[in-house]
This record gives structure tokens, sequence and C-alpha cells, in this order.
């Protein structure tokens, strides 16, 4: 059982009120972006499940059950998720099935925890949609997905969804204070790039990704002044393309808002002189259009394998400077 991220607590006891009732759902499907913690949320409810001397909504922590669980090998909990980044398949599905198919061993819940449930294949689903339309007594399945993805209309209705929202701006402010000592500004900065997701704000000033970010974004600048994919082709690194194309999007994204007068929901506000000074020479059409370049260039990368990384981003570039930058209007 780990301390709770605040914004999760509350979740957390909606969560378990109708367990406290004797009225739970068998399967739960949580829905979240990655970055605020939710698998800390899930892996808590799975602890309560287990635990057999339960205080109200916590889990006691020193029953055997709970000794097990905390050990990482308790026989009656079982994990379902993608192996070597292979989709789950319905061999998988059919062991899982056999063993819940049985008494527990410990006497108590059985739980199974699928991680990245719409990695189902379409066999896998089926065969796990059997068991979800007759749940066994004290069988419980905890379903995880990413906020975006698309899971079988099938297996969706047999659960019970909860969306796990983004925390408020404050509330990740005020949790980032506690761990890092930059001034607010930044702080502020590393969560709007992050679009709010607490966790992944404070790995990004962990790892001087503001300092990274900054001195990219100068770059990007000497390429639109010279109209060089060069000067800014050799600064993207293997590890951080797909963080580089979206800081370019969010500043280009911010420019056609200051471009049609929408001052608030700015993503890199703290480069709002630059954004002032780019936004003066475009048009709404040219903006458009490289916005959608940089769409295409991030989606290329994630879909075409064995294509040459750097032809990908050249092209984009290229197409930056032909169609937008130097476009007659």
């Amino acid at each position: 059982m780990h301390n709770l991220y605040p914004w999760l607590q509350p979740y957390y006891q909606q969560i378990l009120q109708p367990f406290l009732l004797g009225k739970g759902h068998h399967a739960l499907l949580f829905k979240a972006e990655q970055g605020i913690g939710a698998e800390q949320l899930i892996e808590n409810i799975a602890a309560w499940l287990m635990c057999q001397q339960t205080e109200d909504s916590q889990p006691c922590g020193h029953c055997h059950s709970c000794a097990l669980f905390q050990a990482g090998n308790h026989p009656d909990f079982y994990r379902l998720e993608p192996i070597e980044n292979k989709d789950i398949g319905v061999e998988q599905v059919r062991e899982i099935n056999e063993k819940v198919s049985q008494f527990a061993q410990q006497g108590g819940n059985k739980v199974v925890l699928i991680r990245q449930a719409d990695r189902l294949t379409e066999s896998a689903a089926n065969a796990l949609l059997k068991t979800l339309e007759e749940p066994r007594a004290q069988t419980y399945f905890l379903l995880q997905v990413d906020f975006s993805a698309r899971l079988l209309a099938t297996i969706y209705s047999r659960c019970q969804a909860w969306i796990i929202n983004t925390p408020k701006v404050e509330l990740g402010l005020a949790w980032l204070q506690q761990y890092r000592q930059e001034n607010i500004a930044d702080l502020q900065t590393a969560l709007r790039i992050n679009y709010n997701r607490p966790l992944l704000a404070l790995a990004c000033l962990e790892q001087g990704l503001l300092e990274k970010r900054t001195a990219f974004l100068r770059q990007f600048w000497v390429f639109y002044i010279r109209r060089s994919p060069l000067e800014l082709l050799p600064h993207f690194t293997k590890e951080d393309v797909f963080l580089q194309l979206d800081w370019i999007s969010a500043f280009l994204h911010d420019v056609l808002k200051e471009k049609l007068g929408i001052q608030q929901g700015w993503i890199s506000q703290d480069l709002a002189r630059g954004i002032l000074q780019f936004n003066e020479q475009q048009s709404v059409e040219g903006l458009l259009k490289a916005n959608q370049i940089m769409q295409k260039v991030r989606l290329d990368l994630t879909q075409i394998n064995g294509v040459n990384q750097e032809l990908i981003l050249l092209d984009g570039l290229t197409r930056l400077v032909t169609d937008v930058f130097e476009r007659k209007e």
C-alpha cells in the first residue's frame, strides 16, 4: 500500500465506497493519461481487495495476505499484460481463466490486473469476455487503458469505467513544490508543457528538460531565420525526438492562438516574446499548415518502421521552409 498522490485520494474513496457496502463491481476499468499516477491508484485498490483484515477503506498491512501482496508473490493476484511489447494473446487469457476458476489459495479474493487492456487481441478479448459475463464470487478484474486508447465495446460494457482526470493546476503545483526548489515560474512551465501531469513535470525538472527545451527552441528560431533545416536537424536526439517535436508543436499552436486573438491556454507562456515576434511574419493559413506538417512528422515517426528517422525530420523541416516560411502570400 503506497501513500496516494493527493489528486487520487478522492477517486480511491469513491471507488471503494460500494465495496464497503458489499456492492462492489467485479470489473473496474481505469482510463487515465500517463504521468498522473493511475497505476498507484490501481495497485492500492488491489491491495485493499487482497487484504483479509481491512480497516474500513485501508488494507491492514500486516495480515498474511497483505504480506504476500507487498512481497509481490500473492498466489491469488494475477497480472495480464503485453510481453515484449506484443499484444496480449488468447493463450495468456486462457491461462488466467483457468487460474481464476479454481479456489483461492489464501481463501480470500482473487484479483486480475490487466495492463494495457486495449492490447488484447480479438480472440483474447472474446476469451476474457466469457469470464466477465459470468463472474465468479470473490473474483475481481482491474483493467487499465490509456485515456485515448480504444477498447472493444463488449469489454467496456461489462466494466464499471472510471475516468481519472489530470489534477487541477493548483494541486499539481503544490505537490511539485514539496519536491523541487525551482522558482514558481519554472514549476508552472514544467506543468504546462506536460499538460498538468505532475509526475511528468517532476521528471522534466529532474532531467533538466526545461533547459534543453529552451536551447532547442532557440535553435528552432535560428532555423526559422536562416531557412536552413541543417540548423536544426543535428539537434534532434533519438531519445528526445518526440518531446522535441511536441515543443515545436506547442510553440506553433500558441503562435496560432495569438494570431487568432486567443490569450488563454498558452503552453509556451514563458516564450511569449518569441511567439509575438514569430506571429508578425505568419498567416493563419501558414500556421495551420505548419501544425499539419509537424503532426505528420510525428505520426510518420511512430508508424513507419525501418525508415531513417533523419530523413523524415529533414522532409518535415524542408516543408516548413518551402510551404510556410517562404510561401508567397
